[in-house]
């Protein structure tokens, strides 16, 4: 993928710095713009072709103000579904401006939001689902309205653009979390082996390991060296960042089993965000008929990213 976008941008090896940047001059994808009205639509549409309940509850959220989306003095930045307790309903609140990132984003809450309004039956100890699972409903949910989005798009310009940056987020969630993850570990085992590491050591480990995931496809400055110590996980939550990827990966794979079974998946996966964390997740994933432990169904959720980027290098041509 890297060394893709480095042809697309003409610049090989991609430098480091150029790693997240627009393949186009933004124009086509920001000419885009979506009332609150048509962006309901979409949402609505999206979770209401994959499964009624998901496009019911859905609508509930919008019908009933359960959604702070105006942008506001004072307002906080970012966005989230609370699930407040399971004898209430989860509120979302993000900050829509139009844009078709935002329409993306009103669907990742929506599936935050659809999982802890379905999952309530669980009651207040079990609703909740575990690091690992949390993502489940929201990415998939992002993925069902990223399909819709693809498929209305009619400038190739505006398609290109949005599995460009599909694929730069995906790529940022499992495998730049996955080599960060093998930076803590390196940096575990250097301490038992050689004692206290000096800040110059971090930096030696943290290049061998992002080295390792581009393959040369990237040219990484002597700067980026220190880029370690930006990422407060490593301080404040060690060993965090494998749920990232674990996560992410976890819906792409469950995706693909979609696209391959249809509807014999959907009532599945309904069960499944119903259940919350009742269950192991494990457990609860093989209800759906999923082995988690299984390789073959990970390299679902690696096929799928492939096709993503077979899809962009069309496209580019």
């Amino acid at each position: 993928y890297c060394r893709l976008k480095g042809k697309m941008l003409q610049i090989e090896p991609l430098e480091g710095f150029d790693r997240y940047a627009a393949v186009t001059t933004g124009t086509e994808e920001t000419g885009w713009f979506f009332t609150w009205e048509e962006a309901r639509d979409v949402v609505v549409s999206a979770y209401q072709s994959f499964h009624p309940v998901f496009g019911e509850t859905a609508r509930r959220f919008f019908d009933s103000h359960w959604i702070d989306a105006p942008v506001r003095d004072g307002k906080r930045g970012g966005a989230f579904s609370h699930g407040v307790v399971p004898s209430a309903h989860p509120f979302i609140l993000m900050n829509y401006t139009g844009k078709l990132r935002d329409v993306q984003t009103l669907a990742h809450e929506m599936g935050h939001g659809i999982h802890q309004y379905l999952s309530r039956k669980q009651g207040a100890l079990q609703a909740s689902t575990p690091l690992t699972m949390a993502e489940t409903a929201s990415v998939f949910g992002e993925m069902l309205t990223f399909r819709s989005l693809i498929e209305r798009a009619e400038k190739p310009a505006v398609r290109l653009s949005m599995l460009m940056s599909k694929i730069d987020d995906t790529m940022a969630t499992v495998f730049r979390q996955i080599a960060m993850n093998g930076f803590e570990d390196s940096i575990h085992k250097a301490r038992r082996a050689e004692g206290e590491l000096s800040p110059d050591r971090f930096g030696e480990l943290w290049i061998q390991n992002q080295e390792a995931m581009f393959q040369g496809s990237v040219k990484l400055n002597t700067y980026y060296a220190t880029w370690w110590s930006y990422i407060p996980h490593f301080v404040h939550t060690p060993g965090y960042v494998y749920a990232y990827a674990f996560g992410e990966l976890l819906v792409l794979s469950l995706y693909q089993v979609y696209t391959e079974q249809g509807d014999a998946f959907v009532e599945k996966y309904v069960r499944l965000l119903e259940a919350g964390g009742s269950d192991w997740p494990e457990r609860l994933l093989a209800e759906t008929g999923v082995d988690v432990k299984d390789p073959g169904f990970w390299s679902g959720g690696l096929r799928a990213v492939e096709q993503l980027i077979q899809e962009a290098e069309t496209l580019s041509r």
